[in-house]
């Protein structure tokens, strides 16, 4: 039996306390798996992971955790950490690595990224990727705003608030849910 049969392997933790609320970041042997806006105790695994236990955890879980809590404090403005992308293919897959190039304090609309991918009527479609991101703020998601350069969607709690949070973190200027 080898580890693919088992399924995979990962370890979560959690930043309990930041500015817009806790934070569970899980991470597998490859890389980081996932970035919620939820509590350790709300963590699900997804479909094939199995959870171990936090003292067998990779290096990387505690780097991730710092690095999310030094992100929030405005230490931190790139991550540099590995990613696990099984789970995430295709389409979406591409959107997220498109949006994971946006630099801290940069910000690029729906159709942008469609334009980039080479399929400039899929702004929809990368709209849809992106609100499936598993590894928000990592793969920063907040950073992407409608042609109208006001905000759309954010699934994390507060919503389209915590987006203009992140983004005045950054240093965009945020006025009526619309970039200043």
């Amino acid at each position: 039996m080898n580890i693919g049969d088992l399924g995979i392997p990962v370890w979560s933790g959690e930043l309990a306390e930041t500015p817009i609320g806790p934070i569970c970041v899980t991470v597998s042997e490859v890389g980081l798996r996932q970035v919620a806006f939820a509590p350790l105790s709300a963590w699900v695994p997804q479909p094939g992971e199995h959870p171990q236990p936090p003292e067998t955890a990779p290096a990387w879980l505690g780097h991730a955790l710092e690095q999310v809590g030094d992100y929030l404090q405005c230490h931190c403005r790139l991550f540099g950490l590995p990613i696990d992308w099984r789970g995430v293919g295709g389409f979406q897959r591409e959107v997220l690595e498109l949006t994971q190039r946006i630099a801290f304090g940069e910000v690029r609309t729906y159709a942008d990224l469609a334009h980039d991918l080479g399929r400039p009527r899929a702004a929809r479609a990368v709209g849809g990727a992106l609100a499936r991101n598993p590894m928000p703020l990592v793969l920063p998601c907040h950073r992407v705003v409608g042609s109208d350069r006001r905000l759309h969607g954010f699934g994390a709690p507060g919503g389209i608030a915590t987006k203009a949070w992140l983004l005045q973190l950054e240093g965009v200027r945020i006025v009526d849910q619309r970039l200043g």
